[in-house]
């Protein structure tokens, strides 16, 4: 399998970033996505862990919708926590630094994460469940950021 020789190949940075891609593809298929923000905007989504410095795909899952493969022990979580737990299985406990963008990002797989001793920053939205009040009532202008931690 691909992915195998992307992992023995090489190891990551302690940086890496969690995010989708759209591979173009006209053909038929049942799980074909439609991505309207993506330059193709019909074709294969992929989840990827790579590394942030080099882009390098260091591990990648495709979507094909509720057959998407996933590891067991994290099958009773929600697709976003799901993908990251997978896709980071085999660098946890190593002290990594994981960006997510707000798909991703939810206080859920951010403490499971940080019992993994693997930090996480990313935007969040704000209806995620979990998040303090204070996030829902939140304004924030154009550039204005607002950051927490814990700990």
């Amino acid at each position: 399998m691909l992915v195998q020789k992307f992992k023995s190949a090489y190891t990551p940075n302690q940086s890496a970033a969690i995010d989708e891609s759209l591979v173009a593809f006209k053909g038929l298929l049942g799980w074909k996505q439609y991505i309207p923000t993506k330059r193709a905007r019909f074709g294969l989504k992929f989840f990827h862990l790579c590394e942030s410095e080099s882009g390098y795909i260091w591990n990648s899952i495709i979507y094909t919708g509720k057959g998407t493969i996933f590891m067991e022990e994290y099958e009773h979580y929600g697709l976003s926590t799901k993908c990251v737990l997978t896709l980071i299985h085999e660098l946890k406990n190593n002290g990594y630094l994981l960006t997510t963008d707000n798909f991703y990002t939810s206080p859920e797989v951010t403490e499971i994460l940080l019992k993994y001793k693997t930090d996480v920053i990313g935007t969040v939205r704000g209806n995620r469940k979990g998040l303090p009040a204070e996030f829902k009532t939140m304004k924030l202008k154009k550039g204005e950021i607002k950051a927490f931690q814990k700990g």
